[in-house]
């Protein structure tokens, strides 16, 4: 039971980072199509937005061996 708290300790917030990525991905191309002229705006605000919503995943890890011990 405490290796199936660790797994969805460290799953959830990984789904919801890999969710969001695709989300961020979708937009950043759907937004460069409307204006390409803004392709190094809409980079550096993509790259950005995944570094933010990679550090949930990061924080869910560690959550997750902090909860373990």
């Amino acid at each position: 039971m405490e290796q199936l708290a660790f797994v969805l300790a460290y799953a959830l917030p990984a789904i919801g980072a890999a969710l969001s990525i695709g989300l961020i991905g979708a937009a950043a191309l759907n937004a460069l199509g409307r204006n390409p002229e803004k392709l190094s705006d809409i980079r550096t605000l993509m790259i950005t937005a995944i570094v933010f919503a990679d550090a949930l995943a990061i924080i869910g890890i560690i959550v997750a061996f902090i909860s373990r011990t």
